[in-house]
């Protein structure tokens, strides 16, 4: 890039030879300038490139810390629905394998839980069975009780109580094992119902790592930091609530400017600006600034340069214009109509005071003047020439 230095030599040379040069027969010639009334401007030329206004942001999902493995290239257009990035994240794949198999797990517990409590509830039920025989067989043996003896008698009465006392027992298990059992069963049930939410938010997850464009339009891959101009790009590390691409509104844009400090300095809230663009050489636009950030920024990692955003305006354009253009932006800092203005490097310095070299024929007259409003390149003299009058751009020999 040529710097400031380089711009200030062209602009010397472009002067030198549209000015008329002309100077006394020995020698000493000196570029002149002829002292006319003109507007005086003071512009600041920086790039900078038009986004759109209110572009509609594609995030990373929540819950993602992973790597890009594809993602759209810029200027793409999409479709609602089209997928513009994939993320892998290694923990939510994982995860999701784990998920299933303990829902797996679960399922194998259940059926053994269930093959248990058959094998439970048979057991009990012949114990049932076994009980009723044995009490039947008791009810045929207390016919013969009229027969027997008290004692006898008395031992069959306990047989039989004992029998009912068991079936009461039996029964009272069977309710409470079926109880237990249901219990049990649910238990299981619950935990597989748990697991199969967690394995669905998991699944979700896994699906979200294939975003997609929420509506049509041009896709633009977003910056991994606002101040930077490095975009997200395959293999990048990524994570919840990023903006990893944009599709911006066509009908709104705005001009982001980074300006270094010195030129930053130089600049106001509202001061006007004209846009050209390279692409579209006929196309210009007008516009004013509208927001600047107060604290300076590096844009590349390592850097010591800081810069500051600039927002500007997009007021009116004659053609219409993408997001993601460059752009030169033309900054009108003063502008005072009807005045004289000179060079600034015609004016010179001596004892504190600002004086010209006006050509009187062959010779030089020294003249002090009074100057207004300046800029590296022209300034304005407020008094002290006249309109006419031609001086020196390099001060001449001997004076």
């Amino acid at each position: 890039m040529i710097g400031r230095k380089g711009w200030m030599f062209m602009f010397v040379a472009a002067i030198s030879l549209m000015l008329v040069a002309c100077g006394p027969s020995d020698g000493n010639v000196s570029a002149t300038y002829t002292i006319e009334r003109r507007a005086y401007e003071d512009i600041l030329t920086i790039e900078g490139y038009t986004e759109s206004v209110n572009p509609m942001l594609v995030h990373c999902p929540r819950h993602v810390d992973g790597t890009i493995v594809s993602i759209v290239e810029t200027g793409t257009y999409v479709k609602e629905g089209d997928v513009v990035c994939v993320i892998e994240d290694i923990n939510i794949a994982e995860s999701y394998e784990r998920k299933q198999l303990d829902l797996e797990s679960a399922y194998a517990e259940l059926e053994k839980l269930k093959a248990s409590q058959r094998l439970e509830t048979a057991l009990l039920e012949a114990q049932v069975k076994n009980n009723e025989a044995e009490t039947m067989l008791a009810g045929f043996d207390s016919l013969q009780m009229l027969y027997m003896s008290p004692s006898e008698r008395r031992t069959k009465e306990l047989q039989l109580e004992r029998a009912a006392i068991e079936r009461d027992r039996l029964l009272k298990k069977v309710e409470t094992s079926k109880m237990m059992q249901e219990i049990d069963v649910m238990r299981i049930e619950k935990h597989i119902e748990w697991i199969k939410r967690n394995l669905e938010e998991e699944r979700k997850k896994l699906e979200s790592l294939t975003v997609r464009a929420p509506r049509d339009g041009i896709a633009v891959r977003a910056k991994r930091w606002p101040w930077s101009d490095v975009t997200w790009t395959i293999g990048d590390n990524v994570w919840n609530g990023r903006a990893i691409v944009t599709l911006p509104d066509f009908n709104n844009a705005k001009v982001l400017i980074y300006a270094q400090e010195a030129e930053y300095k130089r600049l106001q809230m509202g001061d006007s600006i004209m846009y050209t663009f390279d692409a579209m050489p006929h196309n210009r636009g007008w516009g004013r600034i509208t927001k600047m950030a107060s604290v300076g920024q590096t844009r590349t990692e390592g850097s010591q340069v800081k810069t500051f955003e600039i927002e500007a305006s997009v007021d009116s354009l004659l053609e219409p214009i993408d997001p993601g253009l460059s752009v030169r932006c033309h900054i009108y800092l003063k502008h005072v109509p009807d005045t004289f203005v000179v060079p600034s490097i015609s004016i010179f310095d001596k004892d504190s005071l600002k004086v010209v070299y006006v050509q009187k024929g062959r010779k030089y007259e020294e003249r002090i003047v009074t100057l207004g409003l300046s800029s590296p390149k022209m300034t304005i003299v407020a008094d002290g020439l006249n309109e006419g009058e031609q001086i020196t751009l390099i001060k001449p020999k001997g004076i």
